[in-house]
């Protein structure tokens, strides 16, 4: 299997766990989504479901090339700073320019869950946000995805809607996230 390079790129973003493991959040590039599927079979179920809202296993190529396209918004790709080639987490700030929204999805690898990279990843999306004009973000997430529900009620989100297993929460995008 063939992922990305392991070496630092041009936009290497370094996050500290609360654990003291050290990342690197990069964009991430078509030629990452081996690294991407592979990090989705190390996930369990649940985690895929609260990601997606049903226990996908996998992204296909057209999908991948449509979340890293620059015209749909951001993608970044989280590593261990000792494990360049491992990704163990993906983030997508999706955007509607007209109605300067963003729409935010993460999936952290279990064993990295629960380390404050979740809340980094999400601070850092919404510093892009702001940069990118947006005045708000969505989340959809399961009710029982506690990590996810705690990251944004901690940034001022609220409940846009909630059906069924699914919430749909906005966070606000402020001047300070910049």
């Amino acid at each position: 299997m063939s992922y990305a390079p392991a070496a630092l790129q041009p936009g290497d973003h370094p996050i500290l766990a609360l654990d003291g493991r050290s990342t690197l959040t990069r964009p991430a590039v078509t030629g990452d989504l081996d690294a991407v599927n592979a990090m989705h079979a190390r996930c369990s179920p649940e985690s895929r479901h609260r990601r997606y809202q049903t226990a996908r296993q996998r992204l296909t190529p057209s999908e991948w090339r449509s979340l890293t396209a620059p015209e749909r918004g951001l993608t970044w790709v989280t590593r261990p700073a000792d494990d360049l080639d491992l990704v163990i987490a993906a983030t997508h700030l999706l955007h509607t320019p007209a109605a300067r929204t963003g729409e935010l999805a993460i999936l952290v690898e279990d064993a990295w869950q629960s380390v404050g990279l979740g809340t980094s990843l999400v601070r850092r999306a919404l510093r892009e946000a702001h940069r990118l004009g947006m005045a708000s973000v969505h989340v959809l997430t399961d009710r029982d995805n506690r990590r996810m529900l705690s990251i944004c009620r901690s940034l001022g989100a609220r409940v846009r809607k909630a059906e069924g297993p699914a919430v749909d929460l906005t966070l606000p995008v402020r001047e300070e996230a910049s």
